[in-house]
């Protein structure tokens, strides 16, 4: 037997070791192949991963920090390498490594779904959101991708994002207990906020609220009845004014500006940006605090005309 044909055989024997969750016999099978041979590229990637498998996180990291040394543009090494720090906990310093795996490969799923878990680690939310849906892109059937990113809407109380994600899991596998377990748990919360809370997202109890409005049509005057109409008029008019200001500023600039706060917060020190978007954040921010006041005057005016009983 050839040497290239008696090494495949050995990679395949520490598969099938592996596959029978024999992940100390594979990596001593492995280890023997690299006192052989320590450019061994294939051998290297399957000692992390078999000592990933069992639990052995510092030893998988060495061994796949050894194959990024070996062979710098090969991705997976470097996706292999950030999902063991990201087992660590080690989240920064994943995401770091896992940028350098998509820079080698645009297109790696793999890649992205594990940045989406280094970014939520940093509580980047939104930028872990981006990176879940570009895994779910590039393979659209990427379920463990899907229920990550369902998870995160239900953290941030998007329960109607969250229920679309896990039905997502349920459809590409119907017998996943995991995938129907989050749908269920999502459909439950989802009835739970709707039976607690009113169209505006205040807790309302009913009875108090019935106690509180006093029943009965006042008598008024044309005159006095024209005038509170226009009041009406005007007042709601202001609060929609206001309230399609938020909506843009919300999606065209709070939201990318965010992004890109985020971003600072992952830059090295000698790395730093601008204090720019820092400012244009505090000035959008401002901008929310002058159109909520707005509309927060104009819902006082019109509960107290509701007072009044017009």
């Amino acid at each position: 037997m050839s040497e290239p044909t008696m090494r495949q055989a050995l990679l395949k024997q520490s598969r099938d070791l592996m596959r029978k969750q024999k992940y100390s016999d594979a990596a001593e099978l492995l280890q023997g192949m690299l006192d052989e041979d320590l450019e061994n590229e294939d051998a290297w990637e399957l000692l992390g991963l078999s000592r990933f498998l069992g639990n052995e996180l510092d030893l998988a990291r060495e061994a796949f920090e050894q194959l990024t040394k070996l062979n710098s543009g090969r991705a997976q090494g470097w996706v292999n390498l950030g999902a063991v720090l990201n087992r660590q906990g080690k989240f920064k310093r994943a995401a770091e490594t896992l940028r350098r795996a998509l820079q080698k490969d645009r297109k790696c799923a793999e890649g992205y779904y594990n940045l989406g878990i280094a970014q939520r680690g940093l509580n980047l939310n939104t930028m872990a959101i981006s990176a879940y849906k570009e895994a779910i892109k590039f393979k659209p059937d990427f379920i463990e991708a899907y229920l990550n990113l369902g998870n995160i809407y239900v953290d941030m109380k998007n329960l109607g994002q969250a229920l679309l994600c896990f039905q997502n899991a349920v459809r590409i596998n119907p017998s996943s207990k995991k995938a129907q377990f989050c749908l269920e748990k999502a459909k439950l919360l989802q009835s739970d906020s709707r039976k607690s809370a009113s169209p505006f997202g205040r807790l309302v109890d009913v009875e108090k609220l019935d106690q509180q409005i006093a029943v009965g049509p006042r008598i008024l005057d044309e005159k006095t009845r024209i005038a509170e109409r226009e009041t009406v008029r005007e007042v709601t008019r202001v609060i929609r004014v206001a309230a399609k200001e938020v909506v843009p500023l919300l999606e065209e600039s709070l939201h990318a500006r965010l992004h890109q706060l985020e971003r600072i917060v992952l830059q090295n020190d000698s790395h730093l940006s601008s204090a720019d978007p820092a400012e244009a954040f505090s000035q959008d921010i401002s901008e929310l605090q002058r159109i909520w006041a707005v509309l927060k005057g104009g819902l006082a005016q019109t509960r107290q005309l509701v007072a009044k009983g017009s």
